[in-house]
């Protein structure tokens, strides 16, 4: 998977995800957990045609930091039920 990013501010952060969507509901229902953030959604023109892009604004702190926590408690979780199906 790679990234291409289109806007990156203090408290914005748009990126397009090349070849890949399967990761980004789960990472937006993740940021919209955080109370700093104001919005997250990803778009896609056409999935044949296309790849998704995704955006985050924060209220408070960095948007890009929110958009890596949000990885780091995904990878956590996924951990966690790894270990769950080896048990």
């Amino acid at each position: 998977m790679e990234i291409v990013v289109k806007k990156n501010t203090k408290k914005e952060i748009e990126f397009e995800v090349i070849d890949e969507n399967t990761i980004l509901n789960p990472l937006k229902q993740k940021l919209l957990t955080n109370k700093d953030v104001e919005y997250a959604e990803w778009s896609i023109d056409h999935p044949l045609l296309s790849n998704p892009t995704f955006y985050v604004r924060v209220k408070k702190g960095g948007a890009k930091e929110a958009v890596k926590k949000a990885i780091e408690e995904l990878k956590k979780e996924i951990d966690t039920l790894r270990k769950k199906m080896e048990e």
